[in-house]
């Protein structure tokens, strides 16, 4: 019984850290909303819109018409959605400052977007203006950069005016770009990670990255308007595959499937352990009072009350339960370190779910010694002084 206790209380705790990590994840701000957001991969093919020109008016041309659609609030276009554990980044270097040797440059997340995506995916605008449509491939390209490459790149200084300049990886750098917005952070890849430094460029206005996806807000369940949509895109050209259609719920939700799984998995583990501790502990407890049925009989027969006969019992069990925790405990502060990466926002020791699984096995191993040692007290002393 006693080793029964220890595992149930090794798993249990596992799962409790577990399902306590996954709610703390759930409750990450991933910086901006996910609800009432249809989202789907619109790739052009570069042999037939070789031009970043023509590439620009597919988009505007498409956006403009989703936007039409009854039910659609807005539509934009973005190179890598948030949370698809992919995206592109690039160098940069600030205007003023040294040239750092070759191959330091900071790198930085970079999307490049059409003028309604922040507001499409409700994201905040903390300071300066988002990029709109008049920031055209002719005119001086712009950047709206996140609060993380805000704080990271000018500490203590405003970033509105500054410029800074930019290319792919181990690419000639293009164009110098002005700072004129500061967005809230959004979480890139995954909600675990803490947001990176980002910034967002005009489709019109770059060309070494170009959009792949369209996300749509609507004032009705996204999955309902995915034909429309579709449609439109096919209106626009005929021959153009639509693919990998999903609301952003569906992409948050997948973001954490791997640790909604192993919590499913370890709590099944745990919860099977936990019944079979609770029917080892009855098992037990009602062999071990079948066998003292002649002594709590002597007992009573002396004048013993029946709660003082129940509390002997269940003191009986308790006692090897307590055995079973101290020794559960013991090995869950050893074990559940490995549990580290498994874990977000809270500690593999944590007090509070240690405390709090072991008082709900303590509970459960005392009602299961608690039922036969309460119909143990219930015997006819007379029967009981027979009994062999």
């Amino acid at each position: 019984m006693v080793t029964e206790v220890a595992v149930s209380l090794l798993l249990l705790i596992g799962a409790g850290l577990l399902i306590n990590s996954f709610l703390r994840l759930r409750s990450v701000d991933p910086g901006f909303r996910t609800d009432n957001l249809l989202t789907m991969k619109v790739v052009l093919p570069k042999l037939k819109y070789p031009e970043h020109a023509q590439r620009s008016a597919f988009y505007t041309d498409l956006t403009r018409r989703v936007e039409a659609l009854p039910g659609v609030k807005s539509a934009a276009v973005t190179t890598n959605l948030p949370l698809y554990l992919q995206g592109n980044s690039i160098t940069i270097n600030f205007d003023g400052r040294p040239e750092p040797p070759p191959g330091q440059r900071p790198v930085v997340v970079t999307r490049v977007i059409s003028p309604n995506y922040f507001s499409t995916m409700s994201i905040p605008l903390f300071a300066g203006r988002n990029i709109n449509d008049q920031d055209r491939l002719e005119l001086p390209a712009v950047v709206v950069i996140s609060e993380t490459m805000a704080k990271r790149f000018w500490p203590g200084e405003d970033p509105i005016g500054k410029r800074i300049v930019a290319g792919p990886l181990n690419s000639p750098p293009e164009e110098w770009m002005t700072v004129v917005g500061i967005v809230k952070d959004v979480r890139q890849f995954e909600l675990v990670a803490d947001p990176k430094p980002q910034m967002y460029l005009s489709y019109q206005q770059a060309s070494f990255f170009e959009p792949n996806d369209l996300v749509v807000k609507t004032s009705v369940e996204p999955v309902s308007l995915a034909a429309t949509v579709r449609k439109t895109v096919w209106e626009v050209d005929k021959d153009q595959p639509v693919s990998n259609i999903r609301t952003m719920e569906e992409i948050l939700s997948e973001s954490i499937a791997r640790q909604r799984f192993t919590m499913l998995l370890l709590g099944i583990f745990a919860g099977v352990a936990l019944l079979l501790a609770a029917v080892g502990i009855y098992g037990v407890m009602s062999y071990s009072l079948a066998q003292r049925t002649h002594e709590i009989g002597i007992r009573m027969a002396l004048g013993a009350q029946r709660s003082h006969v129940l509390k002997l019992a269940v003191g009986q069990g308790l006692k090897l339960v307590l055995i079973g925790v101290a020794i559960g405990l013991a090995g869950a502060f050893a074990l559940t370190r490995v549990m580290k990466t498994l874990l977000f926002g809270v500690s593999a020791t944590d007090p509070t779910t240690i405390f709090t699984i072991s008082m709900l096995l303590v509970g459960v191993a005392l009602l299961a010694s608690y039922i036969p040692a309460r119909r143990a007290t219930k015997v006819d002393p007379l029967v009981a002084l027979r009994y062999e």
